[in-house]
């Protein structure tokens, strides 16, 4: 089988070449057994060296594609773009911050031929600060078990290894990397996971936190309603539908309050207009901004990936 490792980097100076050592070691070992590799690193309009560190690369013996971002795309933009440039069907999806172990490959890749179209890992024994990634990691989990399909334990892995043809325009939105699983399972492919070693991170800075989980909800919501579109605007007006049905909610609590503790009456008062009214002006933020990214992947096409693409290296021994 023929495989294209993705890597994004996102200021990670300092973690690409010895990933780049382990990965090439790894990958020299599976190749004996007549699996033919490619690797594309995307730089992702990094603020540090990375881009630098990673044109040293120039003595890779495996072909080597490196593509620098002109702007910040996030890790789902910058995966999109090894996506649309890879020529083989099966796709490793790695971090570049050396929390995936490169040694697990060839377990991955093992279980992967069994006759899957999907495998993610499993990080069984999470090496992160509790409260910053492990907690919003469980909880967006069972958000994500919750309201989809999907029984993998760790939909945030980015450790996963997929058939390109399960990734079209009805997964490819969003931060589709953190739901690609779900989104996977939910079109009809078989996604098995693999426990899998988990790094502490040693250089660099995660942005991972519980503000994920609001974006999680939201790409969740347009799983279940329409599925079939792309990026920013449903996050935009989703912010205003979130927080106004929030404010609905503690509207009502307080109206429970006034009448069943302190025995008073809410008539009088403006609650039940203000609960109706944050609920209706949620609902109606929630469909616009369905409406206007529709609207707007109307507009897209994939081939404008190549317009914040800055530079583009290719190295073939």
């Amino acid at each position: 089988m023929n495989y294209t490792v993705i890597i994004p980097f996102y200021n990670e100076e300092k973690n690409i070449s010895i990933l780049n050592e382990q990965l090439i070691k790894n990958i020299n070992k599976l190749a004996q057994e007549g699996r033919v590799f490619e690797i594309i690193y995307v730089d992702d309009a990094s603020k540090d060296d990375s881009f630098n560190e990673l044109k040293k690369l120039s003595s890779n013996k495996v072909e080597t594609s490196i593509f620098q971002h002109r702007v910040n795309l996030s890790q789902s933009g910058a995966l999109n773009t090894g996506i649309i440039h890879s020529k083989y069907e099966n796709l490793i999806i790695m971090d570049g911050d050396l929390q995936n172990d490169p040694n697990d490959l060839e377990k991955m890749v093992f279980e992967y031929e069994k006759g899957v179209d999907m495998i993610i890992g499993w990080r069984k024994e999470r090496r992160d600060n509790f409260f910053s990634k492990t907690l919003p990691s469980i909880v967006a989990n069972f958000i994500v078990r919750l309201f989809s399909k999907s029984k993998i334990h760790d939909h945030g892995c980015a450790f996963k290894i997929v058939k390109k043809s399960a990734i079209d325009e009805l997964t490819n939105w969003g931060d589709f990397h953190r739901l690609l699983a779900a989104r996977v399972a939910h079109n009809g492919f078989k996604v098995n996971e693999v426990v899998v070693t988990h790094n502490r991170r040693s250089h660099g800075k995660s942005n991972y936190g519980f503000s994920r989980i609001f974006k999680l909800i939201i790409d969740l919501l347009y799983i279940n309603f329409f599925r079939n579109y792309k990026r920013k605007a449903i996050y935009f007006f989703g912010s205003f539908a979130f927080f106004s049905i929030f404010f609905s909610l503690i509207t009502f609590c307080i109206m429970l309050y006034r009448k069943y503790v302190m025995g008073g009456s809410f008539i009088l008062t403006p609650l039940p207009i203000l609960v109706v009214f944050f609920l209706l002006a949620g609902i109606i933020f929630l469909f616009i901004g369905i409406l206007a990214q529709l609207i707007i992947n109307q507009q897209e096409d994939t081939k404008n990936v190549n317009k914040v693409i800055k530079e583009k290296i290719h190295f073939k021994q």
